[in-house]
């Protein structure tokens, strides 16, 4: 066999430090697009959903002329919720602390019984949120390209795909023990499959398993040829940091991981299909027994990290290339940060 040299994988600190957590925050998830919610939960106006967004408490909401508004569920008077619970329906921005009341803005028009006026300017954080394919994104930095633009050809190699006749089916939450980039590392590579996932490899030719990509590090495109030989039609994609949806005939898969701190993430599944589509609950119990395996795998994967003898390991250089990819998305966002090179903050 010809001799190739290997690349080593992040060492271990990437997982574990609290300080690269930190870089982490403000350098990546502030300043990509992330997915926190579905169009479809936000029917009227008034109605939002809530999420933690490494870190950050967000929401989005409903406005009157339909479009989305977007803050940090947090009141400039001392921090407290504009929002409880993961989504609902509130007419107003008024804080359920302390009552102060913000315009559809986030401009404040009254400090309930203050006894003072409010220093000028008061308000709010605005957020953007922005749609595609009715997932509602939000991005902290605004200095970061709209949606469409960030998420580039991504677009194109999903559009012979249509998506809008699918209706929600069923949502599943998990919370891993584990930091978010070791279910993001098992994500974007093929190479377990004979050995975690033994249902899915009697199913496709897991040896055959490919992650493709595009020339844009940021996503990529998942195949694995059928053993029954019948033509597979759909598209299964990953995007930078957390986001990936699987379109198969008759029905979309669409999955999200997002950190909620250092060692702890959401995996969030979400399942829509179309009215006349076969085997509903076979699909969706596959799929939820494929990431249990994951979330098996990569628990015992962060003891490991966490147990202190693991440094760093080796890239297959015939099925973690897109691996490889994503550890480089880290250092470049890390790297310039690390030991306080510099400081990682990015918003207020």
């Amino acid at each position: 066999m010809t001799s190739v040299s290997l690349t080593e994988t992040l060492p271990t600190r990437y997982y574990l430090d609290p300080a690269i957590w930190e870089i982490e925050r403000h350098q990546i998830f502030a300043k990509t697009w992330v997915m926190i919610g579905l169009e479809h939960q936000l029917p009227r106006p008034g109605d939002y959903i809530a999420e933690q967004l490494a870190g950050w408490p967000v929401f989005v909401q409903r406005a009157e002329d339909g479009s989305l508004r977007a803050f940090h569920n947090m009141c400039p008077h001392r921090a407290g919720p504009i929002v409880y619970d993961t989504g609902g329906h509130q007419a107003n921005l008024v804080c359920r602390y302390h009552g102060w009341a913000f315009d559809k803005e986030g401009m404040l028009i009254n400090a309930r019984d203050f006894g003072a006026e409010a220093p000028p300017g008061t308000c709010l954080t605005k957020l953007r949120a922005q749609t595609w394919r009715g997932f509602v994104f939000v991005c902290l930095d605004p200095s970061t390209p709209d949606l469409i633009e960030w998420l580039g050809g991504f677009i194109a190699e999903c559009e012979q795909y249509p998506t809008d006749h699918y209706t929600f089916h069923s949502r599943t939450v998990r919370r891993m023990e584990m930091n978010w980039k070791v279910y993001n590392d098992n994500f974007v590579e093929g190479y377990h499959l004979p050995t975690v996932h033994p249902a899915m490899s009697r199913e496709v030719e897991a040896l055959q398993y490919r992650v493709e990509g595009k020339g844009d590090p940021k996503w990529n495109i998942h195949t694995a040829p059928r053993r029954d030989g019948i033509s597979w039609s759909g598209v299964w994609g990953y995007f930078f940091p957390c986001f990936s949806f699987d379109i198969f005939p008759g029905g979309m898969a669409v999955e999200r991981w997002l950190p909620v701190g250092k060692d702890q993430t959401d995996l969030i599944f979400e399942y829509f299909f179309a009215d006349d589509a076969d085997d509903v609950d076979t699909i969706v119990k596959s799929s939820e027994d494929v990431a249990d395996e994951d979330v098996r795998v990569g628990e015992y994967v962060q003891k490991n990290l966490q147990a202190g003898l693991y440094r760093a390991g080796w890239l297959s250089p015939k099925y973690e290339l897109a691996l490889g990819e994503f550890h480089q998305l880290i250092r470049d966002a890390v790297d310039p940060y690390v030991d306080g090179a510099a400081s990682p903050v990015t918003v207020r």
